[in-house]
């Protein structure tokens, strides 16, 4: 299982939003939060984050995922 981990280090909330699924998450101020999922097989991961103002895209290249929030894994 691969973990990229982020941190919100701002003062205000920022979207977080996993591709291809298009799915968002809130992510408060101060929070950690993380994007799991498994390397996919027979291709590269290509997975890569784009970080703007106040979203940051994960492109995820695996079959499937999970959002931690704050140590908690969310449904997504």
């Amino acid at each position: 299982m691969i973990v990229v981990r982020f941190s919100n280090e701002m003062t205000k909330s920022l979207e977080l939003v996993v591709e291809p699924w298009a799915t968002q998450v809130t992510v408060p101020a101060g929070s950690k939060f993380a994007v799991h999922y498994s390397p996919p097989e027979n291709r590269p991961d290509t997975s890569y984050a784009e970080v703007y103002e106040d979203m940051v895209k994960f492109w995820c290249e695996g079959d499937a995922f999970e959002v931690e929030l704050n140590g908690k894994l969310i449904l997504t």
